[in-house]
């Protein structure tokens, strides 16, 4: 999909009705679109035509961005590039998000788990990019990584910050599709953020094979053993 086209659907925000919803809302997964060559996975059918959806899907490549990591010296890191030749699994959060975004944390942090239990954590990355780089910096994101029991020794999780917000709307809602809206609750005194929930999980080469999205409130919740799961076929099927 061109980047004109996503940035256009990513814009509608949350009121479009394909995974866009503000962080009450639960997971869902699946895949869209025919592979070409560049999968290990069979694509999963989504409710609505795939090329309509405003995040990468089965087949698509990772978008290419450069950000911030700050809990890695100030280092910059680019995606795909610098995670080629390790599965990844992406997602997109803000910490001071009180719903969605801990369970999108919990999903890859049992992942991560399961990951280090099977002696094979050197082989995927977890990546978790900020849309609120204002508030999001190293101290936040240490907080973040002891509260929800992330192994940053592992030396596998990755925080990545866009240097601001306009730099964070080019890269998380143009580039991914990943919507985000600010709000501001009546019951406190802090911004928050209606947004997409998603999850990525590619390939060593950089394909995605998996899109876990936000679900309306009725529908099913993916549990991590899914992508635990999903990711296990992955691996061996890239063996």
């Amino acid at each position: 999909m061109d980047r004109t086209r996503r940035a256009l659907l990513a814009a509608l925000g949350t009121g479009a009705t394909v995974g866009l919803a503000g962080c009450t809302g639960v997971l869902g997964s699946g895949g869209g679109g025919d592979g070409d060559g560049n999968t290990y996975l069979q694509a999963a059918d989504w409710e609505v035509d795939s090329s309509a959806l405003p995040f990468p899907t089965h087949g698509d490549p990772l978008p290419a961005a450069t950000l911030p990591a700050p809990l890695r010296d100030a280092e910059t890191l680019t995606l795909p590039d610098d995670f080629t030749g390790r599965d990844t699994l992406l997602t997109f959060v803000y910490t001071h998000c009180m719903t969605m975004c801990p369970r999108l944390t919990a999903i890859l942090e049992n992942v991560q788990d399961h990951a280090a239990e099977g002696e094979f954590g050197d082989e995927v990355a977890f990546v978790e990019t900020t849309f609120d780089p204002s508030r999001d910096d190293a101290a936040r994101f240490r907080k973040w990584a002891d509260q929800h029991h992330v192994a940053m020794d592992a030396g596998n999780w990755y925080f990545l910050r866009p240097e601001n917000t306009a730099r964070a709307k080019a890269v998380v809602q143009d580039t991914y599709g990943v919507s985000f809206t600010k709000t501001t609750p009546q019951d406190t005194d802090a911004y928050m953020y209606a947004h997409t929930g998603l999850i990525l999980l590619a390939n060593r080469d950089g394909y995605v094979e998996r899109a876990y999205k936000l679900q309306g409130g009725g529908e099913p919740q993916v549990r991590w053993q899914d992508v635990r799961d999903d990711l296990t076929t992955l691996r061996e099927r890239e063996a």
